[in-house]
């Protein structure tokens, strides 16, 4: 038996129409909770419908790219939702991204209108960048924004650009379609929330565990509970499970471990906890299982490309005991699981890298036709050629179908949930001065890795303190790395590679 496998599909409708099925079925019941209001769903459509025409004015329609500079609260989804709404897409950027990053990421896309709100109009102000505010969007009405029809758009359509980190030195646009969401979130989606599910909201805007946690209610009735501090910390989730009646919440397995080893009572009073972004600890999974016996825990599994989650698997105690570490899972709704050598299913049991295909692909990444031919490829399955995205994780197909994971194909990482391409970071830093450079994971004394900088000392005099400072002027916070380390001349192999071995000993780490 060849080692694809296929989950079941429901993508026939766009974000926006699902949410307004939603909205017309509960138009009382509330969609999102913040600090200091709660919204209805009828109120929340009514915002968004309103804003679609303010944006249809300003020339928004399909095919639009409107880059979105904000932190979370009711307001963003009202935008996005008015965004689909009138036919576009949008592309949400974290407000503490340092600007030469933010106008980078805005000459890729060309946008004919920017949207911030307070604290991202202050960043893009910063960098000289011409935006409309969210006031000023609830406010500004036109005549052809008020009169103009919104359009029709299909599931195929562009919903959502995610970014994540170039592997050629540059950060990537990933064009991700309405039906990658709806086919998570739809009749018979990746799980089932139960009834008025609430869900803990404070994922990073930018990343699509952002849509698991605002989509994944709106599309299925449930409330979103907005998180507006930057952390979550164990106080805060113990208040909302008590004070908003929060049922569900998703982490990294880093945060995960922090909070079972900190404050693990912070979760009694959860129907079900949600992992993803990279592998579980099995210990501390079972500690969660012991604590609360009915809680629902669940692993997923998939890159930004596939959106979300391509496969997710309710960890059990047997699977905290796999010597193999807890599964990947079974593909979620609308998505093709396989395992490929050399281009080529291999049979069930064998090894290679693992490719997802389905409704939850994207379209490609954003003006970058290179890097898009190089991974989304078609495959052959039973006669049939289907487009794929080749993920370079190494895993397998047990005989039940389900994914195992067990490492990469090159030299990408994941820390706490991001996935890093070391070459972006290599390529800050020789803009620098530095000739060389290898950046490496190295586990802290709780078991959280944190990111290395090992170069060449560069031709501009400056300190390994001073080197910091200025990556932190290019990159995002959490591929700055925690330390530098600078060497006259890289060690060596007998093959000319970089001994990383040898790097980690001389300064005192162990991987």
């Amino acid at each position: 038996m060849r080692s694809s496998v296929y989950g079941r599909t429901n993508t026939e409708k766009t974000i926006h129409e699902v949410f307004e099925h939603v909205a017309r079925k509960y138009p009382e019941r509330a969609a999102l909770v913040a600090a200091d209001r709660t919204v209805t769903y009828a109120e929340l459509a009514r915002a968004a419908r309103h804003i679609a025409h303010r944006l249809a004015g300003l020339g928004v329609g399909p095919g639009s790219v409107v880059p979105v500079a904000a932190r979370r609260s009711p307001e963003l989804a009202a935008v996005l939702l008015g965004v689909l709404m009138a036919g576009g897409a949008y592309g949400v950027m974290d407000v503490r991204w340092p600007p030469p990053r933010v106008t980078r990421l805005l000459r890729t896309m060309r946008p004919a209108v920017v949207l911030a709100d307070a604290s991202g109009s202050a960043r893009l102000t910063e960098a000289g960048v011409a935006h409309v505010t969210f006031p000023e969007l609830r406010e500004a009405a036109t005549a052809a924004g008020s009169a103009t029809g919104l359009p029709r758009v299909s599931p195929d359509a562009c919903a959502t650009l995610f970014w994540t980190s170039g592997s050629t030195g540059s950060p990537k646009a990933v064009l991700s379609p309405h039906r990658a969401t709806t086919r998570l979130f739809t009749g018979g989606g990746f799980m089932d929330f139960g009834d008025r599910a609430v869900m803990i909201h404070a994922a990073a805007v930018a990343w699509d565990a952002f849509s698991l946690e605002l989509w994944g209610m709106l599309l299925s009735g449930g409330t979103a509970v907005v998180h507006e501090d930057d952390l979550l910390l164990p106080p805060a989730i113990r208040a909302f499970v008590q004070d908003a009646g929060a049922t569900h919440l998703f982490l990294t397995p880093s945060l995960f471990d922090v909070i079972v080893g900190g404050d693990l009572s912070c979760l009694a009073g959860l129907r079900a906890v949600l992992l993803g972004g990279d592998k579980p600890t099995p210990a501390n999974c079972r500690a969660l299982l012991d604590a609360f016996p009915g809680i629902e825990l669940y692993n997923g599994y998939g890159p930004v490309e596939s959106c979300v989650f391509a496969t997710v698997r309710r960890i059990t105690e047997e699977d905290t005991e796999d010597p193999a570490g807890i599964p990947a899972g079974l593909p979620v709704p609308g998505t093709g699981v396989h395992v490929l050598r050399d281009g080529v299913p291999v049979l069930r049991g064998e090894t290679g890298e693992v490719a997802i295909g389905g409704a939850g692909i994207a379209l490609g990444y954003l003006d970058a036709p290179e890097q898009t031919a190089a991974a989304f490829r078609h495959l052959t399955v039973d006669g049939q050629r289907c487009p794929v995205y080749c993920t370079g994780d190494q895993g397998r197909l047990d005989d039940s179908g389900v994914l195992h994971l067990s490492g990469r194909k090159d030299a990408q990482l994941k820390i706490s949930g991001h996935r890093i391409e070391p070459a972006e970071i290599e390529s800050a830093v020789r803009t620098l001065g530095s000739t060389r450079s290898v950046v490496m994971p190295v586990p802290d004394r709780s078991g959280m890795h944190r990111i290395i900088l090992f170069a060449e000392s560069p031709a501009e005099a400056m300190t390994e303190q001073e080197m910091l400072g200025r990556l932190r002027e290019t990159l995002p916070s959490y591929m700055v790395p925690s330390a530098v380390h600078f060497v006259p001349s890289m060690p060596l192999l007998d093959n000319t590679k970089i001994n990383k071995r040898e790097l980690s000993a001389r300064f005192g780490y162990t991987s």
